[in-house]
């Protein structure tokens, strides 16, 4: 029995309308802001801010956001972009603020730093960089809820630069970010505490990002709570190094989806709540198919979770190699696996992950051609998704599967 490509699709639409429809925040307008700054130019890359706003910006989409994202941004840039957001804001009901890159402190005013900052005067304050309270004041004028999350806490060589052009005053350049108040109705949250400096982390996220976006795509519980598991695993991540922090004045409960016992709840999509394990599960297959970083590792991933917010992600990254010209293919490949010599160290040493990730994707692909369920279905699609994978050497590519 085959189940029918049309219908297939025809009962996920219904399902996507039901859920919008019964939605709650589906009748209020939220806009975002999302800035990822990575590409330094006279300091050092940061690897992960760009990352993390593209899968914010992917988690604020599921639930009603307008999200307007921008990645390595200077200064002209950034101020065109909260200029944008600005006009947005009139009307809307909630307003997110979300930046990852270089931040700093001074004498008490945290600023957000572009790419093209070099803060070798002591006017870089004024021209070069941007004041988070200006971003603030924006939005607390505009709009009765606002959110700001912050993870611009890194260390920062500029503020080095900053502080020498200061000369005297340079006592008032600080570590990492300053604590701030927020006003009525506004919830800032920090990737750490005041002065404290967070980490990059050695994966696609940092380790603050990561939890959030798990959090919020996950997580049925209102903001607040949220951000206590947020911070739970940071500090488990980092070993106590890094705490989140915030500082709220919201004068009701926030929820990025329905509140408890809607019927939009209780329709949530299959990946983060069904047998495949949760978003969590489905983060990890995700990483491991874009550190392969090709067309069919992509396409693996999304036959095993073709639902979700890391589901949205892979059609992205997908979507890019299919519409680059071959030359163009083999550069971003060869960007992400520099030499077939570290591509081969990368497929070794991940070689047991692989071989379950596809494992699954087979599995799942197998029950779904199969069109069956329960135990003895498992244990058939195990046994011929097994004999096929060692068969094609373990090459999710070339499993036959139930075809």
């Amino acid at each position: 029995m085959t189940i029918s490509v049309s219908r297939w699709l025809l009962c996920l639409t219904a399902i996507q309308i039901l859920v919008v429809s019964d939605a709650s925040w589906a009748q209020t307008k939220r806009v975002a802001l999302v800035i990822g700054n990575s590409s330094y130019q006279h300091t050092y890359h940061l690897e992960n801010p760009v990352n993390d706003a593209s899968e914010m910006a992917a988690v604020l989409k599921r639930f009603g956001f307008v999200v307007h994202r921008h990645t390595d941004l200077d200064k002209s840039s950034t101020d065109a972009a909260i200029k944008e957001f600005a006009s947005s804001l009139v009307g809307a009901d909630t307003g997110i603020f979300f930046y990852a890159g270089h931040g700093l402190q001074v004498a008490g005013q945290n600023y957000l730093v572009p790419i093209d900052a070099k803060l070798t005067t002591s006017t870089a304050l004024d021209f070069e960089m941007t004041r988070l309270d200006f971003v603030q004041r924006i939005m607390e004028r505009e709009v009765r809820t606002n959110i700001i999350f912050l993870d611009a806490c890194r260390d920062n060589p500029l503020a080095r630069n900053l502080a020498r052009s200061m000369g005297t005053r340079s006592i008032g350049v600080g570590r990492g970010l300053a604590a701030v108040e927020s006003g009525l109705g506004t919830l800032i949250s920090f990737s750490t505490q005041p002065g404290n400096v967070a980490l990059d982390g050695i994966g696609r996220n940092s380790p603050f990002v990561s939890a959030l976006v798990k959090h919020i795509g996950n997580s049925q519980e209102d903001l607040n709570s949220i951000l206590i598991a947020v911070r739970n695993d940071v500090i488990s991540e980092t070993q106590n190094r890094q705490v989140p922090w915030e500082h709220s004045a919201l004068t009701a409960r926030f929820f990025f989806g329905s509140e408890p016992g809607s019927n939009a709840q209780r329709s949530r999509p299959s990946e983060e709540k069904g047998h495949s394990g949760g978003i969590e599960h489905a983060r990890r297959d995700y990483e491991l198919a874009t550190r392969i970083g090709t067309k069919h590792a992509l396409e693996a991933f999304l036959a095993a979770h073709p639902n979700g917010l890391y589901s949205d992600l892979a059609r992205a990254e997908l979507a890019k190699l299919t519409l680059l010209p071959t030359d163009q293919k083999d550069k971003a490949t060869s960007a992400k696996n520099p030499s077939p010599q570290k591509e081969q160290e990368v497929r070794k040493g991940s070689q047991s992950a692989q071989f379950d990730f596809c494992l699954r994707s087979c599995k799942a692909e197998w029950t779904a051609r199969a069109s069956c369920q329960g135990a003895h279905c498992s244990q058939m699609a195990d046994q011929a998704c097994r004999a096929a994978l060692r068969a094609s050497g373990g090459n999710c590519q070339r499993y036959t599967g139930g075809r």
